[in-house]
């Protein structure tokens, strides 16, 4: 049974859910959305491991103070998060923006990350969609990510392939946490520290890094993925050998919520291998 928990890391106050035991195993959401975008899998994957899912600093019900949230801040953040809560080493699985911070982490600070799973990862190449361009102008992404309830619908439409998916609960959800004080203003911060209108900045394009990373790593990634194109997964495993592609068909940007039963056994057949 999952539960509702707060830790303070460098004095913010953090918003996570944790279940099961066992190893430890990391979630971490991208920039629209908070943990609920694992909503599917974290008591499937809890059978096996200790789940732990955050809202990252400025998402979620996590303090949105006026921080860095670049990239390499995000890393330090997962870091000092498995401090506060004395995990020594663990799994982590990153979607989108999570993606790129979960990579990240795994290259600062290698003696901490077991394996590495990066679903519709960001930084595997320049391209991402214009609407995430555009919101790294001034002005323009102010107007942008002034959230509303259309809003919210329109670019939850562009994330999954499945439309039906997009319940009233879920997307309350998503629109309540985008509403919350500080949250516009730490997004856009997000979005500018990775992001630019050419897309994605070059020095966090992390493709050849990866090769070199010591560890086994998995990407999922949907084929019909309409805010990161599928091909840098396929890019990203050329010449990888320590890492796995998975790619499903009919499957958009979140492919852990579209095909979650077969995300968790993929996911779970991965970690336990030896």
């Amino acid at each position: 049974m999952s539960e509702h928990r707060f830790v303070t890391v460098d004095g913010i106050r953090t918003h996570y859910v944790a279940a099961g035991w066992g190893p430890p195993l990391l979630l971490l959401h991208g920039l629209i959305s908070n943990l609920i975008a694992w909503a599917p899998n974290i008591e499937p994957l809890s059978q096996k491991y200790t789940v732990y899912a955050l809202d990252f600093p400025g998402r979620g019900d996590s303090d949105k103070p006026d921080i860095d949230y670049g990239v390499p801040a995000g890393a330090q953040f997962i870091r000092r998060f498995m401090d506060a809560l004395g995990i020594e080493r663990a799994s982590l699985a990153g979607c989108s923006m999570g993606g790129m911070i979960a990579l990240r982490t795994a290259l600062d600070f290698p003696d901490r990350v077991e394996k590495l799973v990066l679903v519709d990862a960001a930084g595997l190449g320049r391209e991402v969609t214009w609407l995430v361009r555009v919101m790294s102008l001034p002005l323009v992404g102010e107007i942008m990510e002034s959230p509303s309830l259309r809003g919210t619908r329109a670019s939850l439409k562009n994330i999954f392939y499945d439309h039906g998916l997009i319940q009233d609960g879920f997307l309350q959800e998503i629109y309540r946490t985008r509403r919350l004080p500080g949250a516009k203003q730490a997004a856009l911060k997000m979005v500018r520290g990775a992001v630019g209108l050419r897309g994605v900045h070059k020095k966090w394009i992390m493709t050849e890094n990866l090769k070199h990373l010591n560890i086994p790593v998995l990407i999922v990634w949907g084929a019909q993925d309409r805010i990161i194109p599928v091909h840098h997964a396929y890019n990203a495993a050329r010449d990888a050998p320590r890492v796995k592609l998975c790619v499903f068909d009919q499957c958009g940007h979140w492919p852990q919520m579209e095909k979650s039963a077969e995300f968790n056994q993929l996911v779970l057949d991965f970690l336990d291998e030896e």
